[in-house]
């Protein structure tokens, strides 16, 4: 196994690159016109007035590292396998990954460089010879300094305000045990403190587009492979989280590396490697035996076949006959007795507490359960439907990614909470999930999934050195951290969008890599696609949309009446509001409501335009008659978005449009019903049709149960 590692912003050196330059006239060239600063001027810095600078610096060490690496192929060194890159590295992987063509991935680099220089009253701080757990407590009494760098088990980079990094260093000195290196930066990469240089930069990455990686490239966020879809998320995340460089270096080392081959200035990354190398793990296969690929697996395309048909021995799943009464009892009967319920139907968290205390306690009542809807909620209100529920005997939660995860974990521990469900594109294996998953006895994770990539995430065990933190901090015990090492994340996963071609493909990968998890088909609409979903070999069935037109469902009367008003046709992808900058879209009604169209202009705007002031007075005024019902510029000062950066500014001002239309429909606000935003997929119409001349048709006696009981009823 062949590693390729790129390092980062302090390799450079006046006179780096020196032999590259004249090798490679073309790529010099287009650097010279893209960076404003010849490369052979910049290299050499003769004066003394580059070199010092972020953003000349990091222009630099791209170009001298990727030209490093064509050197190699040219010479006729064999392809690397892998590629890592250390921070700034990350962006030379990903070209010579093929993932971003030479010009583009310089402007990327170059832009990064200017915004990051722009940064200024931070600091970093190298912090030696103390182990994980005990910066990370440091770190937890400084509020304003966060882990910047995981270069060793000992080495770490710490970076935040002049004053915490001052605080850091007095608090380690106090210790009596390790010691600080200040670094001459006064920009404190990869912390809190670069949340505005990443919303700046989320402009600059909107129109790139990622082709897949030929080669692949292990993300700093999570020492993973990068997918291609989550690159621009992943590319800002870089600013504001630590670069995992440890858990890498490990990654690489049970993938069976002995070595990596540094491609650039200097040989940092090398000699961290030596250093670490007696305590790097072993390979995960004998050294007789081929070494272990690291690979991203690819999404199926919509329609394919599964990337491996090849027959694969099942475990044994218990068949349960339908009972006497006609009504179905399919699906996996671990399943029904590990959740305690009567069928293998469990009902999906819709966000903003739609899915309510009071659904959860009637699914209950019934036999059944639900995932209490979390998202975009904040913890006091989370906390109250918890003790709203500290009598019902089943229901879950759903974990909302993105926030205080630790104060999440927290409250669901202390309530003693079973079973969480994770959705939506920032799902992901976070430590506190894995702490979730296994302190203090095992508990349970449904995960909903758009693709097999995402599946692989959570087939496996979680990565060791998160597993190791957990333990170092006090939150999992040796037990715990033994059914971590064997247990995958997930106990089971329901796909999402074309189940023909998800679950085939997951049933394969999961009896290849986790025979214990379960999988099934969320969003399901009526008896039928129940009936399709178990002959696709699924486990069990989720509902989603047809929970929200439910009478004990936490949304407006207003939104439930349109609900059951819509067919199959009647929903479509809208912009939305928590990912708007990237062009995230989610599924909405579009009878009955104009949010899709509006949305859909607002994203053509903000595509068009790079700040308010550059709307037209016609555009102005329309919006603001049509869509925000007030001036452009109160919405914008109410949002805190004036002054900064104008293109982010703008995606706030219109993103808010989503948000408040998503408010109106919760509440049912008069006069906006136009402007609704109501989450439905077509499961929703495929049930009015089913029930349009039964009782259910009308959506107040809907109650979540009938729902459950007339989907899993036999297919007429």
């Amino acid at each position: 196994m062949r590693a390729w590692v790129f390092p980062g912003q302090g390799s450079q050196r006046p006179g780096m690159g020196e032999e590259l330059l004249d090798r490679f006239p073309d790529e010099c060239a287009a650097a010279g016109r893209i960076i404003g600063v010849s490369p052979r001027e910049l290299c050499r810095d003769e004066r003394g007035e580059y070199l010092g600078q972020t953003r000349y610096v990091q222009p630099a060490v791209f170009l001298v590292s990727v030209l490093a690496a064509r050197a190699a192929r040219a010479d006729g060194h064999p392809a690397p396998d892998v590629l890592a890159g250390h921070s700034l590295g990350e962006y030379a992987a990903l070209h010579v990954a093929g993932c971003l063509d030479f010009e583009t991935a310089l402007r990327l680099v170059v832009r990064r460089g200017e915004l990051m220089g722009e940064v200024t009253g931070g600091g970093m701080v190298a912090v030696l010879g103390l182990p994980l757990s005990r910066v990370t407590a440091l770190l937890a009494e400084i509020g304003d300094v966060d882990l910047a760098n995981h270069n060793l088990p000992d080495q770490f980079v710490v970076a935040g305000s002049a004053d915490g990094v001052r605080a850091v260093i007095d608090a380690v000195r106090r210790h009596g045990t390790g010691r600080c290196v200040p670094l001459a930066v006064s920009v404190p990469a990869h912390s809190r403190l670069m949340s505005a240089t990443a919303d700046a930069f989320a402009s600059v990455l909107r129109d790139v587009r990622f082709a897949p990686p030929v080669i692949p490239v292990l993300s700093n966020v999570t020492a993973a492979p990068h997918l291609p879809a989550d690159l621009p998320a992943t590319l800002l995340r870089h600013f504001v989280e630590p670069v995992r460089w440890w858990d890498t270096m490990c990654r690489l080392a049970r993938a069976g590396v002995t070595e990596p081959v540094e491609v650039g200035p200097g040989d940092v990354l090398t000699k961290m490697w030596r250093r670490a190398a007696t305590r790097l793990p072993a390979p995960d296969v004998p050294p007789t035996a081929p070494p272990v690929p690291i690979v991203a697996p690819p999404r199926v395309p919509t329609g394919s076949a599964p990337a491996d048909t090849s027959p694969v021995p099942t475990p044994s799943r218990p068949a349960v006959a339908p009972n006497p009464t006609g009504t179905r009892v399919g699906g996996s009967a671990a399943l029904r007795a590990e959740y305690d319920v009567r069928y293998a139907c469990l009902a999906g968290s819709l966000p903003y507490g739609v899915t309510s205390p009071a659904l959860l306690r009637r699914l209950s009542d019934a036999g059944l359960l639900g995932f209490f809807g979390a998202g975009g909620l904040d913890t006091a209100a989370i906390r109250a439907a918890l003790v709203e529920l500290r009598d019902v005997p089943r229901y879950g939660m759903a974990w909302p990614g993105g926030r205080d995860e630790r104060s999440l974990c927290d409250l669901y521990l202390v309530h003693d909470v079973r079973q969480v469900e994770v959705s939506g594109p920032l799902g992901a294996v976070s430590p506190q999930l894995v702490r979730f998953r296994y302190a203090d006895g095992l508990r349970r994770v449904l995960v909903r999934i758009t693709d097999p990539a995402t599946a692989t995430r959570f087939l496996r065990p979680p990565d060791p050195a998160v597993v190791r933190a957990l333990v170092d901090e006090g939150l999992l015990d040796a037990s715990a951290a033994a059914s971590a090492a064997r247990l995958p994340v997930a106990t089971d996963l329901a796909a999402e969008g074309d189940a023909l071609a998800l679950v085939p493909a997951l049933v394969a990968q999961r009896d290849r890599e986790a025979p214990t998890v379960r999988i099934g088909v969320a969003g399901v609409g009526t008896p039928a696609a129940v009936a399709a979903a178990f002959a696709l070999g699924a486990d069990f069935v989720v509902t989603t949309t047809v929970n929200q037109c439910t009478p004990e469902a936490a949304t407006s009367d207003a939104a439930k009446d349109l609900l059951g008003t819509l067919d199959v046709t009647d929903t479509r992808d809208a912009p939305d509001p928590e990912l708007f900058e990237l062009g995230a879209r989610s599924r909405v009604a579009h009878k009955g409501t104009l949010f899709a169209a509006r949305a859909e202009e607002l994203y053509r705007l903000y595509l068009r335009h790079d700040r308010l002031e550059d709307l037209s007075a016609q555009e102005r005024v329309a919006l603001e008659r049509t869509h925000f019902g007030r001036p452009l510029e109160v919405v914008r000062e109410s949002l805190g978005a004036v002054g900064r950066d104008a293109k982010h500014g703008l995606a706030l001002v219109f993103a808010a449009y989503c948000r408040e239309a998503t408010a109106a429909a919760l509440r049912g606000t008069p006069g906006q019903r136009l402007n609704y935003r109501v989450p439905a997929s077509a499961d929703i119409g495929a049930f009015n049709r089913l029930v349009g001349s039964e009782p259910l048709a009308d959506w107040r006696t809907r109650h979540a149960d009938a729902v459950a009981e007339r989907l899993m009823s036999q297919p007429r």
